[in-house]
C-alpha cells in the first residue's frame, strides 16, 4: 500500500509523457489550467537571496553591473524582476520551452514587492530600480513585463546555448533543473555554461537530489528512487517530464570540475536530516554503500567558478 499513491501519479502522467505534445498537454493541465505553479514565486524570493549571499560569500561577487543567465527558471517570472533590481541590467533566460502565464503575472509581482527594498539594500543597488515594481503594476502580460525589466527570453533545446555569445555572462543561476538532465547532458550543459560564462565568472545551482515522488506521497522515503536498478528506473522516468537523473551531490561536484570549474561550496545543511530513517543497505547496487555523509547532501546548493 505504500507504493499506491505515488504509483498512481506515475501511472497518470505516464501516458503524457511518451509525446512531445503528450507533455505539452500535461503542462497545460497542470500549470496552466490547475495553477500547480502558484508557489514558485515566493520560493524564487527566497532562494534568490541565497543565491546571491553565497555568491558574495565563496565567489566575491559584484552583484551590481552583473548579468545573470536564468536556466530554465520556469513558470514565475520573479527571478526577472529580482535580477533587474539586484544588478540594474535585464537577465537572459534560456528555456526547453516558452512557460509563461498571464495568471502568475500578478502573484509574482506581490512576492517580489515583499522583498524588493530588502533586496535592493542587499545588493547594493541603486533605490530607483524599485520603480521596476510600479512598471510592472501596469504590465498587461508576461511579454509585456518581460520588456520591463529589460529580459531576454530564449526558447530552445541544449544545442541553442551554442548561439549565446562567449563571454557574455557573470552569473549562472538555476534551481531544480540540474536533476532532470542525464550525465552527458550536463557535460555539454556545463561545457557551454563555462564558454558562456565570462573568465571567474559564477554558476549557483541548486540541485534536489531526493526523490521527486517523495514531495507527493510521504509514504516513501526521500531516497526510494535509489532503490530501483537502473533497467526499472529507466522504465520508470521515462519521458522529457518524468526523466531525473540519480547523481549525487559527489557525481555533481566531479563533472563540473571535468567541466574545468573550481567548486568554490557545496552546501547542504538544510535538508540534511530528511534521510535520517534511510537505510543505505535497503537501497540497489553501488547505492548501498552512499555513506551517511552521502545521505545529509539531499539537496546541495553548489557555487562554481569559471577557472
Amino acid at each position: 500500500m505504500a507504493l499506491v499513491k505515488w504509483r498512481l501519479k506515475q501511472l497518470w502522467m505516464y501516458p503524457f509523457m511518451q509525446t512531445q505534445s503528450g507533455v505539452d498537454l500535461y503542462e497545460w493541465l497542470t500549470a496552466g489550467v490547475l495553477g500547480t505553479q502558484w508557489a514558485m514565486s515566493q520560493k524564487w524570493c527566497y532562494w534568490f537571496r541565497e543565491h546571491m549571499v553565497l555568491c558574495r560569500r565563496f565567489g566575491r561577487a559584484e552583484l551590481s553591473g552583473s548579468r545573470i543567465w536564468l536556466f530554465q527558471p520556469g513558470w514565475s517570472l520573479a527571478p526577472e524582476f529580482l535580477s533587474k533590481i539586484a544588478t540594474g541590467r535585464g537577465a537572459l533566460v534560456t528555456e526547453d520551452r516558452r512557460r509563461l502565464a498571464s495568471r502568475y503575472l500578478p502573484i509574482a509581482i506581490e512576492e517580489v514587492g515583499k522583498v524588493a527594498e530588502r533586496l535592493r539594500a542587499s545588493a547594493k543597488a541603486d533605490s530607483g530600480r524599485t520603480d521596476l515594481l510600479e512598471q510592472l503594476r501596469h504590465a498587461k502580460s508576461p511579454d509585456e513585463a518581460l520588456r520591463s525589466c529589460d529580459a531576454e527570453y530564449r526558447v530552445g533545446d541544449l544545442r541553442a546555448l551554442e548561439e549565446i555569445p562567449s563571454e557574455s555572462i557573470d552569473i549562472c543561476m538555476s534551481m531544480g533543473r540540474l536533476e532532470h538532465f542525464s550525465q552527458p547532458d550536463l557535460g555539454y550543459l556545463f561545457d557551454q555554461m563555462r564558454r558562456v560564462l565570462v573568465p571567474g565568472g559564477l554558476g549557483s545551482h541548486i540541485v534536489d537530489h531526493r526523490d521527486h515522488y517523495w514531495h507527493y506521497d510521504k509514504s516513501i522515503h526521500c531516497f526510494h528512487h535509489l532503490t530501483f536498478s537502473d533497467k526499472q528506473w529507466q522504465r520508470l522516468c521515462k519521458g522529457r517530464k518524468s526523466y531525473r537523473n540519480r547523481l549525487l551531490e559527489p557525481d555533481y561536484i566531479r563533472t563540473f570540475e571535468q567541466a574545468g570549474f573550481e567548486v568554490l561550496a557545496a552546501i547542504h545543511d538544510l535538508h540534511r536530516t530528511d534521510a535520517e530513517q534511510v537505510d543505505p543497505k535497503t537501497l540497489w547496487g553501488p547505492y548501498a554503500d552512499l555513506t551517511r555523509q552521502d545521505l545529509e547532501a539531499a539537496v546541495s546548493h553548489l557555487v562554481v567558478r569559471n577557472a
